[in-house]
């Protein structure tokens, strides 16, 4: 399905609710029946009326009340509700709408584009999982329409039959989650196959944004979020896990200014500067080279690993060792589990690892490198016999692979073919091997200049 058709379904079904007759209070389609609504947190509740209509919302024995404004539109916030449920929400004016089974927990913004949105079923053992998969208390809405009708814009239960055509990314995100936060799930994914950075980013960055806007055309530009995000806003929500870059290979350069705008962009429409975000760095794909070539792969991983360091409230989460040839690899256990790591340590402020190293500095003495990191755990450790996936050049710019041991929270790097190194690379190809680790089995990010 292309974008602009996800585009043409999810607005028409935002237009629909919105024409609804004007004397009729309604409700977006994200505020329904299996709703999670977030937990310890103002959570709006919102709708169109007709102008001036008074409007009473009540749950849990707590009673708000606003007036409609002169364009139909009304929103009351909730006082903070503790983690619970299932309750009713109960919304009143001229005609009365009843929302049953809501419960209150954590609620995540999934975005991005086809490893995002991979189903369950396409990963590995995935019928088997969802043969299994009970949760009533994990709830799950699909945005885009690419998904049976049970599914499409609405709320629903994670069951056996749900399950295999959720996002697989979503799926042990969620589950895994719940293991450790013992709170209701719930799961947003507006995520898009093919989407490009850029169809995520509002009308309002781009025009706040001088040197963002000199930077794209308008193509493609802000489809993502009209037909996506915005229908969303301001449904309270407690972090975003953004998984694209694919269908920005090439544009580095670019996208080292869209992510960021990305970001700011989220916490300026949820009005939460502080908003935390995950993101996933690309996999390893495509065939091994004999020699490290690196690419646009690598341009592309840096700029998300970048991002993070820059950018308070982010968390990375690195994937460089669980992709295959094909760009959409089949597991999606082991990337649910880290980025449910992640939210862990960054959202919830759990003393936890949240990230494998992360390059801080190199020093180059004589004939060897040594490389100091950030978010070394318990401490280093290859995953194998020899550590692996470092790569040497001197001052002719010619970079061959290396030899590298660890010492302690460091790793000294040698190659007897460049005799005084000035540079040092990991993982810097599109797919390496390498296998340097934290010892809480978290990988290191690929990094090189």
């Amino acid at each position: 399905m292309t974008i602009t058709r996800h585009l043409f379904i999810s607005v028409t079904c935002v237009l629909a609710w919105m024409s609804v007759a004007p004397a009729a209070i309604t409700l977006p389609p994200v505020i329904s029946d299996h709703m999670v609504i977030q937990a310890d947190a103002a959570a709006p509740i919102y709708g169109t009326a007709a102008p001036g209509e008074a409007i009473t919302v009540e749950i849990k024995g707590q009673t708000q009340k606003t007036v409609a404004d002169a364009s139909g539109k009304w929103l009351v916030k909730l006082e903070p509700l503790a983690a619970g449920g299932p309750l009713e929400l109960k919304v009143s004016g001229t005609n009365t709408i009843t929302v049953t089974d809501v419960l209150v927990g954590e609620v995540w913004l999934a975005s991005g584009q086809s490893n995002m949105a991979m189903t369950l079923g396409r990963c590995t053992d995935g019928a088997a999982v969802a043969a299994k998969a009970n949760y009533p208390t994990i709830r799950y809405l699909r945005h885009y329409a690419d998904t049976p009708e049970f599914v499409r814009m609405k709320w629903v239960v994670v069951t056996p039959k749900i399950a295999p055509l959720m996002s697989g990314a979503c799926y042990y995100f969620a589950t895994n989650l719940q293991e450790k936060h013992q709170s209701p799930i719930g799961i947003i994914d507006n995520s898009v196959s093919g989407a490009i950075g850029k169809s995520f980013l509002s009308k309002e960055a781009l025009e706040s944004d001088p040197k963002l806007k000199a930077l794209l055309n308008t193509t493609e530009f802000g489809e993502n979020f009209e037909g996506g995000f915005r229908s969303l806003i301001p449904y309270a929500i407690r972090g975003v896990l953004w998984y694209q870059g694919e269908g920005d290979r090439g544009r580095s350069d670019v996208y080292a200014s869209i992510l960021p705008a990305l970001i700011n962009d989220w916490r300026t429409h949820w009005k939460n500067e502080k908003l935390p975000v995950i993101i996933v760095q690309l996999a390893n794909a495509f065939a091994k080279t004999p020699e490290p070539r690196g690419g646009e792969d690598c341009q592309l991983r840096d700029v998300q690993l970048k991002t993070v360091q820059k950018t308070a409230n982010t968390a990375l989460v690195v994937t460089i060792d669980i992709g295959v040839e094909d760009v959409h690899y089949p597991n999606k256990k082991t990337l649910g589990e880290r980025m449910a790591i992640a939210a862990r340590g960054l959202a919830y402020g759990e003393k936890i690892e949240i990230s494998g190293p992360i390059f801080e500095s190199a020093k180059f003495q004589g004939y060897k490198a040594i490389i100091s990191f950030t978010h070394v755990g318990g401490g280093l450790m290859a995953k194998g016999d020899t550590l692996t996936g470092f790569a040497l050049s001197g001052a002719d710019g010619k970079w061959v692979r290396a030899e590298a041991k660890i010492d302690a929270q460091t790793v000294t790097v040698t190659s007897a073919k460049v005799p005084s190194p000035t540079a040092v690379r990991y993982a810097w190809d599109k797919n390496p091997d390498c296998n340097l680790y934290n010892k809480e089995g978290l990988p290191a990010s690929p990094f090189g200049p």
